[in-house]
């Protein structure tokens, strides 16, 4: 997979900020030491971190460097390191608040990985998650038809988009064990986006990022113009000619005790 493109991930900061905002609100360590953001990429997260709580020593992994080399800039109060979540960590030490905001997708043996990462989890302290449900959203259902259609199962048919989802109640059986406090909702943010292009520019930088890399020249805007087509299909305009573009997120706090 090719690296990230952080200034494109950031042209939606405000969209992308608010699950992490609703993360951090329901996160109950008062005064953390230390504290750990998984998969943290231009460092948007990691700077909502460092304003909650300014006291506390604040690391950002990423596993792309120029994810990390915007991250570095836009938080410079921060330590960052260019590594992979799924690594074992355990060098680094424990942490009051192990943080993955919408990065375990990107992880496909969830269920060992959220176990290691347990081991980063200090006395007390907590892993707050946040993961897209990314596989309910009608712009699933318009990816997987586009993908699987004639014109282009040949080429995208066995593309590994990347992301990995699964059912709500594994997650609660994943992060939940003997001395662990889990709570667990979910929230559906409606974006309002000024046409379906603002969807797709939205969706350029995470979902629609791997099949983009297996298409070239014009190409590229033939396979758009199939997924707008789509688009336009589940999400119709409202009367004002804006766009709703409802997005799916599962939150869980596990909490040791």
């Amino acid at each position: 997979m090719a690296d990230w493109n952080p200034e494109l991930y950031l042209r939606f900061q405000g969209e992308r900020d608010k699950p992490a905002l609703d993360l951090i609100r329901n996160i109950d360590v008062e005064e953390p030491r230390r504290i750990i953001d998984l998969g943290c990429g231009p460092g948007n997260s990691t700077l909502r971190l460092r304003s909650r709580w300014p006291k506390a020593e604040v690391m950002g992994i990423d596993n792309s460097a120029s994810m990390i080399g915007m991250a570095k800039v836009a938080c410079p109060g921060a330590n960052f390191l260019t590594t992979d979540m799924c690594t074992d960590l355990r060098h680094l030490g424990p942490f009051d608040i192990v943080f993955a905001n919408a990065s375990l997708q990107w992880v496909s043996d969830q269920f060992n990985v959220i176990h290691n990462l347990f081991d980063l989890v200090g006395p007390k302290g907590v892993f707050a998650a946040q993961i897209p449900q990314y596989d309910q959203m009608p712009i699933s259902n318009v990816m997987e038809e586009v993908v699987a259609s004639s014109r282009w199962s040949a080429l995208l048919g066995n593309v590994d988009p990347g992301y990995h989802f699964n059912a709500d109640r594994s997650y609660y059986d994943w992060f939940s064990g003997p001395g662990i406090e889990v709570r667990m909702w979910a929230t559906e943010y409606y974006h309002v986006m000024n046409g379906h292009d603002k969807i797709i520019e939205m969706m350029m930088s995470t979902g629609l990022k791997t099949y983009l890399e297996h298409i070239d020249g014009e190409g590229t805007e033939r396979f758009i113009g199939s997924v707008k087509e789509g688009l336009m299909r589940v999400y119709p305009p409202q009367s004002d000619g804006k766009v709703l573009f409802p997005s799916k997120r599962l939150f869980v706090v596990a909490k040791k005790v």
